[in-house]
């Protein structure tokens, strides 16, 4: 009894990013996607692990233009991320651009699964 789950990182002993994306299931190696990806594009001025709204448009063209609609279109994505900025700081975090994952993955099921 005591045991508990850690994500990997906790204890993956010094190895590289690269290592691990490699490793694991479709699911792991799905998540460690949507992480990076948010990565790819987030940084402010102040070197914070942010996304504006041009890093917010250029990650909606890039990476996700099958799964949303008007990926190009600056009014869209203004609207969309004034709605993703929950806490109207200008800046959507992490925890936000997760949000928008989990919502775009209920989309996904309904539309694919019919629930």
């Amino acid at each position: 009894m005591g045991q508990s789950l850690q994500p990997a990182g906790e204890r993956s002993g010094g190895r590289q990013l690269s290592e691990l994306a490699r490793e694991g299931s479709e699911l792991e190696r799905g998540l460690q996607a949507v992480v990076d990806s948010f990565y790819r594009y987030a940084e402010d001025a102040e070197g914070l692990k942010q996304l504006d709204l041009a890093a917010f448009q250029t990650l909606l063209s890039n990476e996700l233009s099958h799964q949303l609609t008007n990926t190009e279109c600056k009014e869209a994505a203004v609207d969309l991320f004034n709605k993703v900025d929950a806490d109207s700081d200008q800046k959507i975090s992490f925890d936000e651009y997760w949000d928008l994952v989990a919502e775009i993955c209920r989309v996904i099921r309904h539309r694919d699964y019919n629930e």
